[in-house]
């Protein structure tokens, strides 16, 4: 009888952990040059805040720290990540989930696909040159307002605020 039911609670905990790893690889979705269009159609009617950014910038982490805090005070502010690092680098993809899950920020996660890096950057935005950490505040009809720079809780109030 003791065997059967450790046996029960072993199976539950590997398809807990199975349905866990499965999440895990699906939390970062690959960004493709048509991929823009797609997120901010799926976002219509809804203001959100893409930040854009990558492994190696030091400003982008506390950019992300900054927009997750804030995240948590207000219920209106929904942020959308993308990194400029490749997705199919395994190492790269888990040490983004790995940085995104330390900040605290979960969900629409999206990092740069398989066409080069240059259309992916062109298809954010035609005028941006690069710099990173660089946001999009979106309002309700899909218009947004560019920022580089870090992002603090001044620079959200301001944005928000448009």
């Amino acid at each position: 009888m003791m065997a059967r039911k450790l046996c029960h609670t072993g199976i539950g905990f590997l398809l807990m952990l199975c349905a866990l790893t499965a999440h895990a690889a699906q939390a970062i979705q690959a960004f493709e040059a048509d991929s823009m269009a797609r997120l901010v159609e799926s976002r219509k009617g809804q203001p959100f805040v893409l930040i854009v950014w990558s492994l190696d910038c030091t400003y982008c982490q506390q950019s992300l720290k900054t927009l997750a805090e804030e995240k948590r005070k207000r219920k209106n502010l929904h942020v959308v990540t993308l990194a400029t690092d490749a997705l199919d680098d395994p190492q790269a993809a888990a040490l983004m989930k790995k940085k995104l899950a330390a900040v605290g920020m979960r969900g629409n996660a999206w990092a740069f696909g398989a066409a080069p890096p240059e259309q992916l950057r062109y298809a954010i935005d035609p005028k941006w040159h690069g710099e990173i950490p660089r946001t999009y505040w979106f309002n309700a009809r899909g218009e947004s307002v560019a920022h580089s720079g870090v992002v603090t809780a001044a620079t959200i109030e301001k944005l928000m605020a448009r």
